[in-house]
């Protein structure tokens, strides 16, 4: 456990931005969790956000409030039924982790979701995803603390109202609810998920036809190591940008004006690729400030050096604004911006 006051968050955002909280609180057991809460139920001024790994975060002033940061570690098979395996991870477990212990012990179907930074906790809150995949496929039931009752509460996936990056817990119980920890419901046979383009040509040049799911997570990491920034090395939230979802007159609209335009069916609606529209408004390496649109993907905000966070909300702005200008698209962030 630690506990400390005007604490610097630069080590615990991967844009790597300076700003302050009032307090950092890391906890390593639920039962800290508990006690630390219980402490400020007479509080009516105690406001907090949880941050995990502070990978889909942009803090852009300090914070003038508590920092709640779960440490908890634990990764357990919890049962199996049939051709189904149920496993438990606690919220503080990095997410690859548990995606790389889950392989290992033969509970397949997130290797789609390698490589992703961040914890399982914000796994479940931001409904995370990339190459066809997504956690609230595979999520069974979410573990977590309700500050208004103090009781532990359960809630199935069905209840969690998962949406594209959407959860009830970044809306209706944002700011009520702390995730312990999520089961997710996982498969003892492996079901290939070869549906990107880049994992079938990854498959293809390496000559694997019959893939196993390492396979997959190896084709995984390749590709997101060669097309995105290491956080460890170039500051950024990933994909900073969620790909807009427009109907079908306005794709069809689109699509006649540009027909090049790069997109996925979602339903009865379609998700274009946000990161193409903003390398065709020839945004790619454009630089505001400390901060630039990645020269090999459009998609990502970088700290090209000693950023601030409103640098790159500037940025994410003037990108908004061009793509708009250009496709009448309005450009929804992804990263949480503080």
């Amino acid at each position: 456990m630690r506990l400390e006051c005007d604490y610097n968050l630069r080590d615990n955002n991967t844009f790597g931005i300076l700003a302050k909280c009032k307090t950092f609180f890391e906890y390593d057991t639920d039962n800290e969790l508990f006690d630390f809460v219980r402490l400020q139920k007479d509080n009516k001024d105690f406001k907090f956000f949880v941050l995990g790994g502070g990978s889909n975060v942009l803090f852009t002033k300090d914070f003038d409030a508590t920092i709640i940061h779960p440490a908890t570690k634990g990764k357990t098979i919890v049962y199996e039924n049939g051709d189904n395996i149920f496993v438990e991870a606690q919220a503080g477990e990095i997410w690859d982790d548990f995606v790389e212990w889950c392989i290992e012990n033969k509970a397949y179907g997130l290797e789609n979701l390698s490589y992703i930074p961040g914890t399982v906790g914000a796994s479940a809150v931001q409904n995370i995803g990339a190459y066809g995949a997504e956690a609230s496929q595979f999520i069974h039931r979410v573990k977590f603390l309700h500050l208004d009752s103090g009781d532990i509460q359960y809630m199935i996936n069905e209840a969690c109202c998962f949406g594209y990056r959407e959860s009830i817990f970044k809306h209706l119980l944002k700011g009520k609810a702390i995730i312990l920890s999520a089961v997710y419901k996982l498969s003892k046979r492996p079901n290939i998920n070869r549906s990107y383009a880049d994992v079938e040509k990854y498959l293809t040049d390496n000559k694997i036809s019959d893939p196993t799911p390492a396979d997959i997570r190896n084709a995984i990491i390749d590709i997101r190591r060669k097309k995105l920034p290491e956080v460890s090395e170039t500051g950024s939230a990933g994909s900073f940008f969620k790909n807009p979802v427009v109907n079908a007159e306005t794709f069809n609209a689109l699509k006649t004006k540009f027909p090049e335009i790069k997109y996925f069916t979602a339903g009865a609606d379609y998700k274009l690729a946000a990161g193409w529209l903003i390398d065709q408004c020839g945004l790619k390496g454009f630089q505001h400030k400390g901060a630039a649109v990645h020269k090999k993907q459009a998609l990502i905000l970088i700290n090209a050096g000693n950023a601030t966070g409103n640098d790159v909300l500037e940025l994410s702005e003037n990108v908004r604004e061009k793509v708009f200008d250009k496709f009448g698209i309005k450009l929804e962030p992804e990263a949480i911006i503080i």
